[in-house]
């Protein structure tokens, strides 16, 4: 008999090499998450480093700890060679399927491959959004009046919503704040205001609550507001800088015409299915002075634009000269005009200008001032002008809604020459890190096939290895359409997961049929003995993986949401493509396999590759 120190050295340099490989490739299959930037990169960026730094501890644990207990339990002890009723089971249901498989694999590959054509034609009736809608229970109403409206006109209004609001039950709390407390350093305009609410925890169904809120905000003319949870309006904010899901940005150098197509646009996607809380930006005329300098008369007086703008400046916007400590507090120190001089053009007219000479002069000697009208605001980005239209979703996918207003816009919309419309939000954010998440996984399947190569000492293998990915598409795409038909970046970062799991289990399977061939056994009798010796680990590997999924899926509370849909995918993908794995695999390298293989001492491939792992 082998001494045990022996057996057990001997045995952990044989596994150790697979074992490396193995874990570096789950490694560099979720590493394209680390390339999401924004919101997303932010809130998927800690999961993938949790993933591969536990992969990473549980590859020390299999080289360091695992060969020491192996020595102090399982020294001078004789395991049982009986299987359990349910391994014996499981090789016996299993066995004349492979014998289908290795008789008819043409037939296994036409019906896989049409089960992976028909869960692709599936994607055209999936929606897809950017994160999931998260289900919290505070929700925060902005509320917008047009401008010119005063505070008091906002907190009468706000008042009289907060009072409506709690008559029904489903609001536990509501308060309702507008302007600016005192000291506070976040300053708002007098037509905005908030209302925060709290909804039932128990028994309440939130997209009702949702919907009766709006029917009581729609009684209120000539108020606009913006209904969305606390989380959901932070990242909206950040997105696009409006607190909605969709912004529709239309670019331009005209005011005017801009304020005009804006209208039009939200006439146009109205009654696009799926769409609340619709919004123009507030971009209106209201009534203004404006100066207009004579240089040919300000020089006759040795006066320059810069000096009189600076003037007019400080009369009418103000300016810090100093400042005063009151109460512990600094306060700015500022000199301007009276409030009823600063709305004359008259009284502003005769404003005195000191000329270098030491003569005063009025400001209507060198300037032309006219009451007119004139935006209240003008945006721009990217240094042109816009003005936006913003809008939530309900009850819809927000991709398909999009492609609706895109609809819209086009058949009913004719923008002048200059003039360009952009879709911002989170829709903007979902292509982005849909494209970002294609392009570094293209680059990390690269990597990975030149690992597969080297653990597997054969590029025919590795194409059979990777043949079989797509087929983890397959029951990934059922689980998102039974689960609600809705694609969001946290599925396609589910898919990236499952394909980690379908490369391990094709290396459990086609590094034990190189070994077998290695040591002499025939080819077919190889994959027959192979893929029978791997049920177990494979079976047992992607069961406690769709086990860890439970709870994501089926528990509640906040975050769960962004965790639900990647859950689904994997639980759903990998009771198919470990199905799939175990009869496409056998039959795949039936047709294509090589079927001589040459004895390689220094080959790092072993059978115990991926056991060692799931054990």
């Amino acid at each position: 008999a082998r001494p045990s120190m022996k057996g057990v050295f001997e045995g952990s340099a044989q596994s150790r090499g697979s074992v490396v490989f193995a874990t570096f490739i789950v490694c560099i299959v979720v590493a394209p998450i680390f390339s999401l930037s924004g919101v997303e990169g932010r809130i998927f960026t800690p999961l993938g480093m949790a993933y591969i730094l536990s992969t990473l501890a549980s590859l020390i644990v299999a080289l360091t700890l695992t060969p020491a207990l192996c020595y102090l339990l399982l020294a001078n002890r004789r395991l049982p060679e009986d299987e359990t009723w349910l391994v014996r089971n499981l090789k016996a249901l299993y066995k004349p399927i492979l014998s289908f498989a290795m008789t008819s694999p043409s037939l296994i590959l036409i019906i896989s491959t049409a089960a992976l054509i028909g869960s692709l034609a599936l994607i055209p009736f999936l929606g897809t959004t950017f994160l999931p809608e998260f289900q919290e229970r505070s929700l925060v109403i902005a509320l917008n009046q047009l401008p010119g409206a005063s505070l008091a006109s906002t907190q009468d209004i706000g008042k009289a919503i907060e009072i409506a609001l709690l008559k029904h039950p489903e609001i536990e709390t509501a308060q309702f704040r507008a302007g600016r407390a005192f000291g506070d350093d976040d300053a708002g305009v007098v037509t905005f205001g908030e209302l925060d609410l709290q909804i039932a925890d128990k028994g309440v169904d939130r997209a009702k609550v949702l919907d009766m809120v709006r029917d009581e905000l729609a009684r209120y003319p000539g108020v606009v507001a913006n209904v969305g949870g606390f989380i959901s309006n932070r990242i909206d904010e950040t997105l696009s800088g409006t607190r909605a899901a969709l912004a529709i940005k239309v670019f331009g150098p005209d005011l005017n015409i801009l304020r005009s197509q804006a209208q039009q646009i939200a006439a146009a996607i109205h009654k696009v299915p799926g769409i609340v809380d619709l919004q123009v930006e507030p971009q209106v005329p209201v009534p203004q002075i404006s100066v207009n300098f004579n240089r040919e008369k300000a020089s006759r007086y040795g006066l320059t634009i810069g000096s009189l703008a600076e003037t007019v400046e400080t009369a009418l916007n103000g300016r810090v000269v100093s400042q005063v400590l009151q109460d512990q507090r600094l306060f700015s120190l500022v000199v301007w005009l009276a409030p009823e001089a600063r709305n004359n053009a008259d009284t502003i007219g005769e404003l005195l200008i000191d000329t270098p000479a030491g003569v005063k002069i009025p400001l209507s000697a060198v300037a032309t001032l006219r009451q007119n009208d004139g935006p209240n605001t003008i945006n721009r980005q990217h240094v042109s002008r816009r003005i936006v239209i913003s809008a939530n979703t309900s009850g819809r996918p927000i991709g398909s809604v999009v492609d609706d207003a895109r609809k819209e816009i086009s058949e009913h919309i004719s923008l002048p020459t200059g003039y360009y419309v952009a879709f911002g939000g989170q829709f903007e954010a979902q292509q982005r890190a849909s494209q970002e998440l294609m392009v570094f996984s293209a680059v990390a399947l690269l990597i990975v096939a030149f690992l597969i190569n080297q653990a597997v000492n054969s590029v025919r293998s590795t194409v059979l290895v990777l043949a079989n990915l797509p087929l983890a598409l397959i029951g990934g795409l059922l689980a998102v359409f039974l689960g609600g038909g809705i694609l969001s970046v946290a599925s396609l970062i589910g898919f990236i997961t499952l394909f980690g799991v379908a490369n391990r289990n094709g290396i459990i399977l086609v590094t034990t049929y190189n070994q077998l061939m290695a040591d002499g056994v025939k080819f077919e009798a190889a994959i027959r003995e192979g893929s029978i010796e791997r049920l177990s680990p494979v079976l047992m590997t992607a069961l406690t993986a769709a086990l860890a999924m439970l709870p994501l899926m089926i528990g509640s509370g906040a975050g769960k949401e962004i965790l639900q849909p990647l859950a689904v995918v994997v639980f759903g993908g990998l009771f198919t493509s470990t199905a799939l794995t175990l009869v496409v695999i056998p039959a795949l390298f039936t047709l294509f396999g090589t079927r001589t293989i040459q004895p390689d001492k220094h080959s790092l491939a072993s059978p115990y590759t991926v056991e060692s792992m799931g054990s």
